[in-house]
């Protein structure tokens, strides 16, 4: 069937509850439980972070390894400055290490604000109302609670730390571990990239 034109299953939802058509509720809420079943399945698959990384690469967002459950390069690699979209070599590095994490630079096509912890969250709850925090094209969680990573426009400005509290900037010569990548925790799209967005944002 085919379900392009329908709003998403959360639209519905609402909906449905809304006129009382409880035995619709009930149906799409069941199918959204499967839905979720199915995408944790997918994101815990052992190709998964392949699966992703050759995806950043066929969008256009260089992606280099990250070591096993950590932030980190691998020792001996060059780090962010050997992001690539080349797909055979996006291929063999998740052949050689399957479960490494993704790292993107950031200071291309997007920057990043990194909200880290609580102090972070209690910042941006007071900023996100003002003109402070430009517009958002994507948000992620992170492998820490109440820390996320908002995508945001490419400025062409560096790194900052502390720029509030508990608030770093990552530009320049900077990146981020993307998900489906694990620390802590498993980093997670809250808001999906707006790819189409910040090419036109950035021309």
């Amino acid at each position: 069937m085919n379900t392009q034109n329908h709003p998403p299953i959360e639209q519905q939802l609402d909906q449905a509850l809304r006129t009382l058509d409880l035995d619709t509720f009930h149906r799409l809420g069941e199918q959204a439980d499967r839905d979720d079943a199915a995408r944790e399945a997918r994101l815990n698959a052992p190709e998964a972070l392949a699966n992703a990384a050759r995806w950043y690469a066929s969008q256009g967002i260089p992606v280099f390894p990250l070591m096993p459950g950590e932030k980190k390069p691998f020792p001996g690699s060059r780090g962010f400055k050997d992001a690539t979209t080349n797909a055979e070599q996006v291929r063999r590095w998740w052949t050689a290490h399957p479960q490494a994490n993704i790292g993107i630079p950031t200071g291309g096509l997007f920057d990043v604000i990194d909200i880290d912890g609580e102090q972070g969250a209690i910042s941006y709850r007071e900023l996100r109302d003002t003109d402070v925090i430009p517009r958002i094209y994507g948000k992620a969680t992170t492998g820490r609670p109440c820390s996320r990573h908002l995508y945001i426009a490419a400025t062409g400005d560096g790194n900052s730390a502390g720029v509030w509290p508990g608030i770093d900037f990552r530009g320049k010569g900077g990146y981020v571990v993307a998900p489906p990548s694990r620390t802590e925790r498993r980093y997670d799209w809250e808001q999906p990239l707006d790819l189409a967005g910040l090419k036109a944002a950035a021309q």
